[in-house]
């Protein structure tokens, strides 16, 4: 191992000891998959999707919550922003025209306190009808944008710490 090798090393591992300690864990796990309104095609999208979603769910935890609280989420249903429609080359595509396809994601909760106390289990529907009324600025051709600014809010509102 080079000198310069062990230098750069060390000070990585110096700096991750560094580091202040990140908010809670949030724990994600998806129920009846199956029975799933639209996260997505099954064989190109669906897997892809519940991925961003969790990942955005734990982004959200140690952005949000306060220090020693752990949040644990079931997603009981999920129903992405828009409709799917066949085009001419035989895939589908998202169409979002901002009518009745509003995204929903139902929810089970449960925030554990510090010391491991765990509240109540708590289940939401957390909608967003009005996804497109709202200016995106330039950022909807990300990823499950609308449900992703749902989300966000609806933690933000639930769970952040302070305003």
């Amino acid at each position: 191992m080079s000198m310069q090798f062990r230098t750069w090393l060390l000070y990585g591992i110096c700096a991750a000891a560094a580091a202040p300690a990140l908010a809670g864990p949030v724990e994600v796990s998806f129920v009846d998959v199956d029975r799933y309104v639209d996260a997505g095609d099954k064989f190109r999208d669906e897997a892809r999707n519940l991925r961003i979603l969790e990942e955005h769910l734990k982004a959200l935890g140690q952005r949000h919550l306060p220090e020693g609280q752990a949040l644990k989420i079931e997603v009981l249903q999920v129903d992405l922003a828009g409709e799917m429609r066949p085009t001419r080359r035989g895939t589908d595509m998202r169409i979002a025209r901002g009518g009745a396809d509003w995204p929903r994601i139902i929810l089970r909760y449960t925030l554990q306190g510090e010391g491991g106390a765990a509240a109540q289990p708590r289940e939401e529907s957390v909608s967003d009808m009005t996804y497109q009324m709202r200016s995106a600025f330039g950022f909807a051709q990300e990823s499950l944008y609308y449900e992703k600014r749902m989300l966000a809010e609806w933690f933000r509102e639930r769970f952040a710490s302070a305003p």
